[in-house]
């Protein structure tokens, strides 16, 4: 999976190996998608430590939103993470025969996506961030593909065991 960005770079997914990848694809029409990019903000940081990034990808054609429309909307909803285009729909149509929108794909440490991909933004925003963070702490516990821990993995997963020890 590569994409253009809104600032120049293409950016090639399979390179983020040993990373969680959380794509979120949207539209500057969808109100869903804007609600998204908060909540989507608001894990970003709770995850800056972590071996997680997050992109954004509008499905829009340049003569429907230009770059500067982008940009503008992105900088309006203080979105710090990548802004990608896919101008032609042709990684989106991979995970969905139409357009639903939101669309969240995470791409596991090995960089295969795991299923199932996410459509809509469920309210309140609080159950959408719960769900979301659970699957990525659910990816971020288990070991990189090199068989090497990432940042935290250890300790996430000695606290799993911890967890998973206890008897109620």
């Amino acid at each position: 999976m590569k994409l253009q960005g809104l600032d120049g770079k293409v950016y090639d997914m399979a390179e983020l190996r040993g990373s969680v990848v959380l794509v979120s694809f949207g539209a500057t029409w969808c109100a869903p998608c804007s609600t998204e990019l908060r909540a989507l903000e608001e894990l970003l940081i709770e995850f800056r430590n972590k071996p997680v990034k997050f992109f954004w990808v509008s499905v829009e054609r340049p003569e429907e939103v230009t770059n500067s429309a982008l940009k503008r909307y992105a900088r309006e909803r203080k979105v710090s993470f990548p802004v990608l285009r896919d101008t032609g729909k042709m990684v989106f149509l991979q995970f969905s025969e139409r357009v639903r929108l939101p669309m969240i794909v995470l791409l596991r440490k090995d960089g295969k996506v795991d299923a199932p991909v996410q459509f809509g933004m469920r309210a309140p925003a609080e159950s959408y961030k719960a769900d979301v963070r659970a699957r990525l702490n659910k990816l971020l516990a288990f070991p990189s593909p090199t068989g090497r821990e990432t940042k935290g993995e250890g300790a996430q997963r000695d606290s799993d065991a911890a967890i998973n020890s206890l008897r109620f």
